[in-house]
């Protein structure tokens, strides 16, 4: 596979090898927004609030889609985004890392350009408050929708690091 460009398994962010979009623009007529071709520059971006964070290792099942029909099966992720306007996408939380229980919905609109301070208070208090060896979506669910919502809303941007 080398001899082809192509990288092992090892060599791979664990946050690309693990997230999956579907096609939605230009392919898909009922996108709303993108999804496979902006998938990329969304997982550097969660990349590099992971390393600001230092939680470099933290290995976190992203889906995305660009409308609400799922294709890329957004509601059992980790962390997904599900298109639901132009530049636009709902949060969803709380899935399971193996895909065997249904993530919840965290935001309702959340515009491109709010990623990072829209997971960051997320991240915070998982760094606060995790379990040993929890993984992200099993402390979302742990924790619930309301604390999560509670704890963001009195976060300072840039206050916690693990």
């Amino acid at each position: 596979l080398q001899e082809h460009g192509i990288n092992p398994v090892e060599e791979v962010d664990p946050l690309s090898r693990l997230s999956i979009a579907c096609p939605a623009l230009p392919l898909c007529g009922l996108a709303q927004t993108e999804a496979e071709r902006i998938m990329p520059s969304y997982l550097a971006r969660v990349r590099a609030v992971l390393d600001k964070m230092n939680i470099s290792d933290e290995e976190i099942l992203i889906r995305m889609t660009g409308c609400p029909n799922g294709c890329a099966r957004p509601y059992m992720a980790e962390l997904a985004f599900v298109g639901d306007g132009p530049k636009s996408y709902q949060v969803w939380l709380g899935g399971s890392p193996v895909l065997t229980r249904t993530a919840w919905p965290y935001m309702a609109k959340m515009k491109v350009d709010d990623l990072e301070a829209t997971l960051e208070p997320v991240l915070a208090m998982f760094i606060q408050q995790r379990q040993e060896f929890e993984m992200f979506g099993d402390f979302c669910h742990r924790v619930g929708a309301e604390a999560i919502e509670t704890y963001a809303a009195s976060y300072t941007l840039g206050s916690v690091k693990a």
